[in-house]
C-alpha cells in the first residue's frame, strides 16, 4: 500500500497525478473508468452529422478531424488514453453513418440504371 505519489524513473512527481513515470509502459491490460459521454451520442436523430462537404472544408482549413486534435497540440500537451478512444469512436460511428448513406444512394442509383436498362429493352 503506497499513500503517497508513485515515481519510477524520475525523482520529480508530475503535479496532479498519483503516478509519474519516465520511460515506457508495457501491459497486458489498461482499463479506463470515466465519467465521460460515450459517443453513442452520434446515432442519435438530433445529432447533426456535418455533410461531407463541410467536412472537407473543415480539414483543408484545419488540416485535422473535427473534434481531434491538432499534431502540434498533442506533440506540446500530450493527449489522454480514455478521451482519445472515445474521440476516435466517435470518428467511428461517424464513418459508419456517411458509409450507410452511401449505401442508400447507391441502391437508389441502382434501381434508376435498372428502370432505364428495363426501359431501354422494351
Amino acid at each position: 500500500h503506497v499513500s503517497s505519489n508513485v515515481m519510477i524513473g524520475t525523482g520529480n512527481p508530475t503535479a496532479g497525478y498519483a503516478l509519474s513515470v519516465n520511460g515506457k509502459i508495457i501491459s497486458e491490460e489498461v482499463r479506463v473508468e470515466a465519467d465521460v459521454s460515450w459517443p453513442d451520442y452520434v446515432f442519435d436523430e438530433n445529432y447533426k452529422l456535418p455533410s461531407l462537404q463541410q467536412l472537407e472544408q473543415f480539414i483543408n482549413s484545419n488540416k485535422h478531424l473535427p473534434n481531434i486534435p491538432a499534431a502540434k497540440q498533442v506533440q506540446k500537451e500530450g493527449f489522454e488514453l480514455g478521451d482519445m478512444n472515445k474521440r476516435l469512436l466517435e470518428k467511428i460511428e461517424e464513418l459508419t453513418l456517411y458509409i450507410i448513406q452511401q449505401e442508400k444512394r447507391l441502391n437508389t442509383l441502382q434501381q434508376q440504371v435498372e428502370s432505364i436498362q428495363a426501359k431501354a429493352k422494351n
